[in-house]
């Protein structure tokens, strides 16, 4: 395996851990809030749950933390994505 190769499968994992964090996260924010029941149905019930999880005061001012978390892991988790689909274009162009 190339160095390229590496470098791009170690972000490409970093991508994929994070969003299993943010997603096990999301479950247990939502088991925490009593909401499972609420989305577990209607999909448009669970589809307005995901856009306020990523409004800011989408669950309230108690829940805003977790909440926060939640972003912030699939913030870091869409940035290693980007950052690994960059590499996989550049790294390979760098001359040895």
């Amino acid at each position: 395996m190339t160095p390229a190769y590496l470098i791009f499968m170690t972000f490409m994992t970093l991508a994929f851990l994070l969003m299993i964090a943010g997603y096990v996260s999301a479950l247990l924010f939502i088991k925490r809030l009593n909401l499972l029941e609420e989305a577990a149905f209607s999909p448009l019930k669970g589809v307005g749950m995901w856009k306020r999880m990523f409004t800011p005061g989408g669950f309230g001012d108690e829940a805003e933390p977790g909440r926060r978390r939640i972003a912030r892991l699939y913030f870091l988790a869409l940035a290693a994505f980007t950052i690994a689909i960059v590499l996989f274009f550049v790294l390979p162009a760098v001359p040895r």
